[in-house]
């Protein structure tokens, strides 16, 4: 009897120290193809952020607008041809695993962002995303970035 209760709590242990390491590589895998990604917009390599992105990406930018559907390379380049840049660089990044494949991170990002005409927006700003697995990259289905207009208080 004590060998099997011996084993099961084993077996128990195991696959605790596995889900982890599991959970762990995932935050890192997210983090990575967040930074990927805000380094393709600083770059305008618009070609690269297409794959962190899924056709089904919804989402608010900066300009206070609408919901904002789908990814489109060509409206992105469209908008880089009119000035449209961004200098951005996360900080404060916190990621949670919600579930196998599933990950919501929020960030502040800071630098500014170039609008058509050049007027500058600078930062800091609040920003959300909700991440899932596809085809093995981390994709976004849902964003959010609005300005940040208090000092953060930490730990709230």
């Amino acid at each position: 009897m004590k060998r099997k209760i011996l084993g099961v709590l084993l077996a128990v242990t195991l696959n605790f120290v596995l889900v982890q390491s599991a959970a762990a590589q995932d935050e890192a895998d997210v983090r990575a193809a967040m930074e990927a990604s805000l380094e393709a917009w600083r770059t305008g390599d618009f070609a690269t952020l297409g794959n962190y992105y899924s056709a089904q990406t919804r989402g608010f930018m900066l300009d206070g607008g609408f919901l904002i559907t789908g990814f489109s390379v060509e409206a992105l380049e469209a908008a880089a041809s009119m000035g449209v840049a961004f200098d951005v660089r996360p900080t404060e990044i916190d990621i949670l695993v919600v579930s196998e494949g599933v990950a919501v991170t929020v960030a502040i990002v800071e630098g500014s962002v170039t609008m058509p005409g050049g007027d500058v927006q600078e930062g800091p700003w609040r920003y959300s995303e909700t991440r899932i697995k596809e085809g093995g990259v981390w994709k976004v289905v849902q964003y959010h970035f609005s300005p940040m207009t208090l000092a953060p208080l930490g730990g709230i």
